[in-house]
């Protein structure tokens, strides 16, 4: 095995440009830094948001169905078995990894796709039948076009888990975060 002398190892680029090179690692490291807080931030104040909506009703919410599988209520405080609704958007990532994630489950038979009810916030119909196009799910996709469930929730993030009782009693309200499947099935195997 051949040693590495100083003499045979290389020299660590100098100069100008790399002072600069590090100078805007830094400054990168710093942004990601400033990033991570402000998302903490963000995730502690839709926690306290969420807490203070559990054990309520979710009252009149009427959305407009895109694709059902069933006859889905479109106002939530009417369903009559234990119902998730998913606040998501087209345009954020982990919304797609846990619908694709629900999509799975659903067809692991762990969970029914009938008490899935997935709603699009304040998007365009043509977008989310775009996504929809290319990713395809088996359960209720529904549009709440002006927002009004969002801003009734005070979302926050996205995705945004309710799990619902039957009557539309409020059992909690996740966003972000891990485990949001988990949690999905859990609460509708109980």
């Amino acid at each position: 095995m051949k040693s590495h002398t100083p003499e045979t190892m290389a020299a660590a680029p100098k100069g100008p440009a790399v002072i600069w090179m590090k100078r805007l690692a830094n400054i990168g490291f710093g942004i990601a830094a400033a990033y991570f807080c402000y998302l903490l931030v963000l995730l502690g104040m839709a926690a306290k948001n969420n807490s203070e909506f559990e054990g309520a009703l979710i009252g009149e919410t009427l959305l407009q169905q895109v694709e059902s599988v069933s006859q889905v209520p479109i106002d939530l405080s009417q369903v009559t078995v234990k119902t998730v609704v998913v606040m998501w958007a087209t345009w954020c990532g982990p919304c797609h990894s846990l619908l694709i994630s629900l999509r799975d489950e659903v067809a692991a038979g762990k969970i029914s796709a009938k008490q899935i009810v997935a709603v699009s916030m304040a998007e365009p119909l043509a977008d989310v039948g775009a996504y929809l196009r290319k990713t395809p799910l088996p359960f209720s996709i529904t549009l709440d076009p002006k927002g009004e469930l969002a801003t009734k929730m005070k979302i926050s993030g996205t995705p945004t888990v309710i799990l619902l009782e039957p009557g539309g009693k409020i059992a909690s309200v996740s966003t972000g975060g891990f485990r949001l499947t988990s949690k999905v099935v859990q609460f509708l195997s109980l």
